[in-house]
């Protein structure tokens, strides 16, 4: 077991530098990311032009006034007798800085057109009331089986926070956590240490062994209860530390085959 637990954290790994790759090269990054970084680098460019400027002969002020009106375009002029420097330096100002500016008034026009600006304070919210929750349930995994789990858990009044990587199936009347359940800052995001008891409803039987041992190690007196895939799993969640193992697909078919083989009873139940 130990074996399989380091190749999936080497593969974990690899896929988390993997990603953050492929979101640097393809501008994946989240709006509100792209914000910030716009913002960030804009700052910078006007401080460099500031501190350009002063160098070529302007005060302070002067320097951060031409600065602002080349980086926006306006351009009201430049002063008396500049040299080539100073020219080459305008130059290279209005390339970066134009091009940044443009870049980030289109994210906060994306951000406002989209809905993702109202998402994201939506999302920082729901984590402010995640932060005070306690004796709550988290759910991992919010497929077929997740719904089911959830719905009869708020049925019986308990809180549940529900945590899937798709945003998709994000549940409206649920607290949600964004995100893969293999992070442990995920699942700290849905108050782990806090809760009362962790469902583990994934498909995978490999990522409810993982979270299993996760969660255990972050809160020992945590109740877990783990959905097995297959009958090879059933121990090895055990052995992980989950409290109930449970195979869906057993219980269905037991009550399924129950059903057949009692069809007096079943027809005097629909009744």
């Amino acid at each position: 077991m130990k074996g399989v637990l380091r190749r999936r954290r080497s593969r974990r790994r690899s896929r988390t530098r993997s990603e953050s790759r492929r979101r640097l090269v393809s501008g994946g990054l989240e709006p509100v990311e792209r914000l910030v970084a716009g913002l960030s680098v804009l700052l910078a460019i006007l401080a460099a032009g500031t501190t350009g400027y002063v160098l070529l002969g302007l005060d302070v002020l002067d320097a951060l006034y031409q600065t602002v009106i080349t980086v926006s375009t306006v351009g009201y002029g430049d002063p008396e007798d500049v040299g080539g420097r100073y020219q080459l330096f305008t130059i290279v100002l209005i390339l970066l800085g134009t091009g940044t500016s443009l870049y980030t008034i289109g994210v906060v026009i994306e951000m406002l057109f989209e809905g993702r600006l109202d998402d994201h304070v939506r999302r920082r919210r729901m984590q402010r009331s995640i932060d005070n929750l306690s004796g709550h349930s988290v759910i991992c995994g919010y497929g077929q089986v997740g719904r089911a789990i959830a719905a009869v858990m708020a049925d019986a009044g308990t809180e549940v926070v529900v945590i899937d990587r798709d945003p998709d199936v994000g549940p409206e009347d649920r607290f949600m956590v964004l995100g893969n359940a293999t992070d442990d800052a995920t699942l700290r995001n849905a108050g782990i240490e806090r809760a009362d008891s962790l469902v583990l409803a994934m498909d995978s039987d490999v990522d409810n062994l993982y979270v299993s041992l996760s969660a255990r190690a972050l809160c020992p007196h945590l109740f877990i209860v783990a959905r097995a895939n297959s009958a090879d799993a059933l121990p090895k969640l055990q052995q992980a530390g989950a409290d109930r193992v449970i195979n869906p697909h057993l219980i269905g078919g037991a009550h399924m085959a129950a059903a057949a083989l009692h069809q007096d009873a079943a027809a005097d139940g629909e009744h």
